[in-house]
């Protein structure tokens, strides 16, 4: 379906606006497009170590720009899979990619990875209600004030059936021991930390506005209408029917962004599609690399890990 969408998208574009879609932007707007990108990469390392508390598992082998580097090479790993698997199978990457290299049970590392899509799906809906251009103030207070009901009642029905299940033990079943780990590992206090939600905030906030800077300067529309089109194209995402690489239903989710604000026969919207996949090339291009460099580091770290870290300790 995603190379369906792709295809169908690609026979109402030129193939020289696609070319000319990467030679269009300036110096400054791909230095801040791939320094948003990169630092995003580093708030995801963050909000990881804050999220699996891994300072007190144990001790960081290196850090960068005081993030811990086991934790930006398992973040940078599981991105590139993202990005190359379809139908969102990289994901599958992570319980095992957290368990081999930052030593943490799989039970552990699946609710991780739940916790944090969960997070990404609050944060996108409450960016979108807060910067949606043209949206009217009365429907943007709504929306929030709809996403914090819904959240405190999902919170209010999950802690009435973690009390109705408050007797049950690992010997009631293998599903019913598999269901209470991740029970315990969801209820987690570092998974609902200040800082986690800061780093998932930030880290949005600079992916979207990198991909709006491109975007704006590809396709000449305005900043916001070309915010809203990155939005579009994350949100599009989500769905699980994924071609390989995401191709075709992320530029489709771009250009129904950009085109919910532009006129239908408006030159910024004929270069919305060229534009999304010049975004989505430099998207992935830096994901497959940065993952390519971390896995390189990860190998060839193996000697000093084999010394005593827990790391190593679970893999041999």
């Amino acid at each position: 379906m995603g190379m369906g969408l792709l295809a169908w998208l690609l026979a109402h574009t030129p193939f020289d606006q696609v070319t000319q879609a990467f030679a269009r932007p300036d110096w400054t707007t791909w230095l801040l497009t791939l320094s948003g990108l990169l630092i995003s990469y580093v708030l995801r390392a963050a909000r990881l170590q804050v999220v699996l508390n891994l300072e007190g598992h144990h001790k960081a082998p290196h850090r960068w720009l005081g993030v811990r580097t086991d934790a930006l090479s398992v973040i940078l790993m599981h991105n590139a899979a993202i990005n190359l698997l379809p139908m969102r199978a990289g994901e599958l990457s992570f319980p095992w990619l957290a368990s081999r290299e930052l030593g943490m049970p799989v039970t552990r590392a699946v609710a991780c990875l739940m916790w944090m899509r969960v997070q990404d799906i609050v944060v996108l809906a409450v960016l979108g209600l807060l910067l949606w251009p043209g949206l009217a103030l009365w429907l943007r207070l709504a929306g929030l004030g709809a996403l914090a009901l819904a959240w405190l009642g999902l919170g209010l029905a999950s802690r009435q059936w973690f009390a109705r299940h408050h007797g049950d033990t690992p010997a009631t079943g293998k599903l019913a021991g598999l269901m209470l780990k991740l029970r315990q590992a969801l209820l987690e206090p570092e998974h609902h930390h200040p800082l986690a939600w800061l780093a998932k905030l930030a880290n949005w906030s600079l992916k979207l506005a990198a991909g709006a800077c491109l975007l704006s300067a590809v396709s000449t529309a305005p900043w916001l209408t070309s915010w809203a089109g990155a939005l579009g194209g994350e949100l599009a995402a989500i769905v699980p029917l994924q071609g390989p690489a995401g191709f075709g239903t992320y530029e489709a989710g771009v250009w129904a962004g950009m085109a919910a604000h532009l006129p239908p026969q408006s030159t910024a919207l004929a270069h919305a599609v060229s534009a999304a996949l010049a975004l989505h090339v430099c998207f992935l291009l830096c994901a497959v690399l940065a993952g390519a460099l971390a896995s390189v580091l990860t190998w060839a770290n193996k000697p000093l890990l084999r010394q005593g870290t827990p790391s190593a300790r679970r893999t041999d």
